[in-house]
């Protein structure tokens, strides 16, 4: 069901008296109404208090952990009657409400497999077979069916990400940009930017490597935006996983650990374009070709770890069949064009050793940074730093270099004119 909205919305929308009025005409004193929206609520009271929250955002998959709640609630609640009935709604009454019916046909074992049931849920509530369409939302309701299936004991596990593969890349107009990859975790919540990698043109894959080991747990959206130089940044796309069913191999496989943390699981996740929220929208590929997919690599953190900090490490090696495209962005990743792994026993690892650190978010390596009046370090881009600038030189501002041609054009236009009246 829709939103039970008022005033104008209710032209469009369910209005709430007409809602009341259905449902004390048909289903008087059994009917319990079951509210999705997190953005919005109304007057309980006009429904006999018999109105329940199970919120969550509009567009995204529920916590994994509010699921199983909602469908021992429904349950319950039809159970104690054969005449009583859930009404379960949402904004629009189509993906969220989609989503946990789904669930519910799982746990009640309606239906037995995820499929069956978004499919089952798409021919009742929809005329065009298009219930549940939002990918993320769809793997959730294959997260909780391998649940229901296996008999799993859920607890939320804790991952940290090592790259993110594209292949081939999106077509961005030929335009040379900047990837960057950033996660957002629910509980408890928190948002960090994971990494990003330059990408040219004529790229056949895009590696977008991971320069810290930050732990994700529980339900966490990657986002990917793209920024062309001197143009704002724009999404590309996200998607929504949780950390105990990837650890799980639920739509994930077990690969081989990388060299410089031999004793981590490791993990692949590979989603299509249809499995990717946003990107699932380009029916004509004009972004994403056919074949475009991610390949998420993850490890998995050792239980005793009490490591909640950033960790430094040298980039992971590749998971991909083909090799990287991009141009790499240090000298040691000269030779990623070939397949080959580049060299980094100098940096640190992200091996359980490394991962004691206190609980405040800590500097990858302090020793490195640069005092004052200490040379910087040369990088590979196109704003590389020459070996004569000191860290203690203060750099130009986009003001400083205004007024300096405001000065320019000034003392250019006086001497034109002093040259039109010496002649």
């Amino acid at each position: 069901m829709g939103f039970p909205a008022e005033k104008l919305e209710g032209v469009y929308r369910n209005h709430i008296d007409e809602v009341y009025r259905f449902l004390e005409q048909m289903h008087k004193g059994h009917y319990k109404i079951y509210n999705l929206c997190s953005e919005r609520s109304y007057d309980k009271s006009k429904f006999h208090d018999r109105v329940v929250r199970y919120a969550f955002e509009d567009h995204a998959p529920p916590k994994i952990a509010l699921i199983q709640p909602f469908c021992e609630d429904v349950h319950k609640w039809l159970s104690q009657d054969p005449r009583n009935v859930a009404v379960v709604h949402c904004k629009a009454g189509k993906g969220r409400t989609g989503t946990m019916v789904c669930c519910y046909l799982l746990y009640s074992g309606q239906k037995a497999t995820a499929d069956e049931a978004l499919k089952f849920y798409g021919t009742e509530r929809t005329y065009d077979e298009k219930g549940v369409t939002i990918p993320s939302q769809r793997r959730y309701v294959e997260y909780y069916a391998a649940l229901v299936r296996s008999g799993l004991q859920y607890s939320a596990t804790k991952l940290h990400v090592r790259e993110l593969l594209l292949s081939p890349p999106p077509t961005l107009n030929g335009a040379q940009c900047t990837l960057e990859l950033s996660a957002t975790q629910l509980d408890p919540p928190f948002k960090t930017s994971l990494g990003s990698q330059e990408v040219r043109k004529a790229a056949s894959c895009v590696r977008v490597p991971v320069a810290h080991c930050t732990p994700l747990r529980g339900d966490v959206r990657l986002e990917l935006h793209w920024k062309p130089k001197m143009m704002r940044r724009d999404k590309l796309f996200h998607f929504w996983i949780n950390t105990f069913f990837v650890a799980a191999a639920v739509g994930a496989v077990r690969v081989p650990p990388p060299d410089d943390s031999p004793n981590l699981e490791t993990f692949k996740l590979t989603l299509n374009k249809w499995q990717l929220d946003d990107a699932h929208k380009d029916k004509q590929h004009k972004l994403y070709s056919s074949d475009f997919k991610v390949e998420l690599i993850v490890q998995k953190q050792p239980s005793s770890s009490t490591f909640s900090g950033h960790c430094g490490r040298a980039p992971s090696p590749q998971y991909s069949s083909s090799s990287s495209g991009s141009e790499p962005d240090t000298e040691t990743d000269g030779h990623w064009d070939s397949g080959e792994t580049p060299p980094s026993p100098h940096l640190e690892t992200c091996a359980p050793e490394a991962l004691e650190v206190p609980e405040a978010l800590a500097p990858c390596a302090p020793e490195a940074l640069a005092a004052p009046g200490a040379k910087l370090p040369k990088v590979c881009s196109d704003h590389a730093i020459a070996d004569s600038v000191t860290a203690a030189r203060p750099r130009l501002s986009l003001g400083d270099v205004r007024a300096s041609w405001r000065g320019f054009t000034k003392f250019s236009d006086n001497r034109k004119k002093k040259h039109r009246d010496d002649s």
